[in-house]
């Protein structure tokens, strides 16, 4: 079952939410208008993602919308009881659109495990933003996070894979990390330097668009400099063409 589903389309020279489902423990607000873009406000209500569980989201914008989803605070991954959680999130984006998807670092807690999928899909001339990041809540704590990102044109054309799995073990010197994904969009001219924070840059094959990766201390470092990107990345800029 998709507990989340969202759709929105162009008129008007604005961008409206055409479609919606949204299904416990999710919560939305209305959405506000920023020159031509919808953005709105992205909720749980359940307290966090427990062991067992397994939930789905699909946001799709249409051609020639811009849409912006935010998250005011982070998630806490819950210890599993029943086997791990389960997330699936879809992204997609039709000709010209534009899609920020700006998530808070998942948190997880001793006992936790979460298997996580990312699938993206984007038409030509389309642009999306997502953040993914983790955080340890407690040092020495064990626990379990794997994470898989396919993103692909409408074309089938492979853009980028991402597999990654992590155990509270593997991690040394940060405990907090993130990355930027972002397609369909070229890599600034100039990013700013975050005091304390470890960031690597990589550009994505045939111009897909290119990855930012924060290691942090802290998650309060980690969110600092995420929300820095953010403002950046997030600007509207000339479109590459996937």
């Amino acid at each position: 079952m998709t507990q989340l589903a969202l759709r929105f389309t162009h008129r008007n020279g604005r961008a409206i939410l055409a479609e919606r489902r949204v299904l416990y423990p999710y919560a939305i607000t209305a959405p506000i208008n920023r020159a031509g873009a919808a953005e709105l406000t992205l909720q749980s209500i359940s307290g966090g993602i427990y062991g067992g569980e397994t939930l789905s989201q699909n946001v799709e914008v249409s051609e020639g919308a811009r849409a912006k989803l935010i998250q005011p605070a982070a998630t806490t991954v819950r210890r599993k009881t029943a086997g791990p959680a389960r997330q699936t999130i879809m992204l997609e984006a039709g000709k010209n659109a534009s899609l920020t998807y700006f998530t808070r670092p998942l948190i997880m807690l001793p006992g936790s495990a979460l298997a996580q999928n990312w699938n993206i899909l984007l038409a030509p001339g389309a642009q999306i933003l997502l953040f993914d990041g983790f955080l340890s809540h407690a040092e020495g704590a064990d626990w379990h996070f794997s994470s898989r990102l396919t993103a692909r044109a409408t074309s089938g054309h492979l853009l980028a894979t991402e597999r990654m799995e992590v155990h509270k073990a593997d991690l040394e010197h940060f405990t907090a990390y993130g990355k930027f994904w972002c397609f369909g969009q070229p890599l600034p001219s100039s990013l700013p330097a975050q005091p304390e924070i470890e960031t690597g840059i990589t550009t994505l094959a045939n111009n897909a668009g290119f990855t930012i990766a924060l290691a942090a201390k802290t998650g309060g470092a980690l969110c600092a400099a995420m929300e820095k990107f953010e403002k950046i990345l997030s600007q509207p800029g000339k479109f590459s063409r996937p």
